[in-house]
């Protein structure tokens, strides 16, 4: 009888040491989320940095994470670790909050670069564009130095993802002469990497419209992604894209005005890809926009609005992660 205990003892000890080894294999390239009652594992885990450095929370804007005091912080709290599959957006205090839950939810990490912190790439800084694999800039109101520029088209070039969000025309929330219509084609036109890297530049309009003219590819993985279909687009006051496929030609489009046809023109948001990197451009914040956040703001809850916001949003998310 002792002899049969000791053998499933040691078989048990055998097992359990296997599961452990198997489990520490694959922590490097996966996830935890821990639900209310599992835990699963989730993607391949890529870190998303949510740009405050250019006004983002001027005016009535509010495009960040979170936000304990004046400025938002880099590490939105409480803890990520905190966050299950019922963690509700008011987890953080920001516009963009159920965004970054919704990342965090999936395994992901989420910054914040802080107001007064360099943008840069390839250098030692711990927040330095080359430690994360996405840059997400909601309607920029500071224009980009000239060495900033060199830094977010080298970051893309090699390999990251920018999300580019816009807004309509005069939104410019500081007073500073520069609204981000102006801001994104002036990155897209002076610099000294690439004139009009991405194949697109902002119109300076001001539109409202609900559209579902989108590209009806079925294998788009912006529209048609692992966090649902976009069937539809909502903008409070957005632009619009014209697009250059002799400067780009991966440039494309993914959402049109409703009465427009699907060409080069009236374009509400589109992707693109340079050199080993991708981006995606969006021509308003309002259907990011979460509706919570500093208190006096004028926000709208833009992100549950449609169901297509968040599904546009995360699909993008992740397409820029390469996921």
């Amino acid at each position: 009888m002792k002899k049969i205990t000791l053998s499933i003892l040691a078989v048990a000890a055998l097992f359990a040491i296997a599961c452990t080894q198997e489990e520490a294999s694959t922590s490097s390239t996966t996830a935890k989320v821990t639900t209310g009652s599992t835990t699963t594992l989730a993607t391949t885990p890529k870190k998303f940095l949510f740009d405050a450095t250019k006004a983002e929370t001027a005016g009535n804007a509010d495009w960040i994470l979170d936000a304990d005091s004046t400025n938002p912080q880099r590490i939105p709290t409480p803890a990520q670790s905190g966050i299950t599959a019922t963690t509700p957006e008011s987890y953080w205090r920001g516009g963009l909050s159920s965004w970054g839950v919704a990342l965090a939810k999936l395994g992901h990490t989420v910054e914040t670069l802080p107001s007064g912190t360099a943008i840069t790439y390839g250098g030692t800084g711990v927040q330095d564009l080359k430690n994360y694999d996405v840059y997400v800039v909601t309607e920029p109101n500071i224009r980009f130095t000239a060495a900033e520029k060199t830094a977010i088209l080298r970051f893309v070039q090699n390999g990251g993802g920018l999300f580019i969000i816009g807004n309509h025309n005069g939104a410019d929330r500081n007073n500073d002469g520069y609204d981000a219509v102006k801001v994104w084609n002036d990155l897209m036109s002076t610099n000294t990497v690439k004139t009009n890297p991405f194949g697109f530049t902002f119109n300076a309009v001001n539109i409202s419209e609900t559209t579902t003219n989108r590209l009806s590819a079925t294998t788009d993985p912006i529209l048609n992604g692992s966090q649902g279909v976009v069937s539809n687009l909502k903008f409070s006051a957005g632009s619009t894209l014209s697009l250059n496929t002799t400067a780009n030609t991966t440039v494309k489009g993914l959402i049109w005005r409703s009465t427009s046809t699907q060409g080069t023109t009236n374009v509400m948001c589109a992707s693109a890809t340079f050199g080993t990197g991708r981006v995606f451009a969006i021509c308003d914040s309002s259907p990011a926009d979460d509706g919570t956040g500093t208190p006096g703001d004028t926000l709208y809850p833009g992100w549950t609005e449609l169901v297509s916001h968040s599904r546009l949003h995360m699909n993008a998310s992740l397409w820029l992660a390469k996921l």
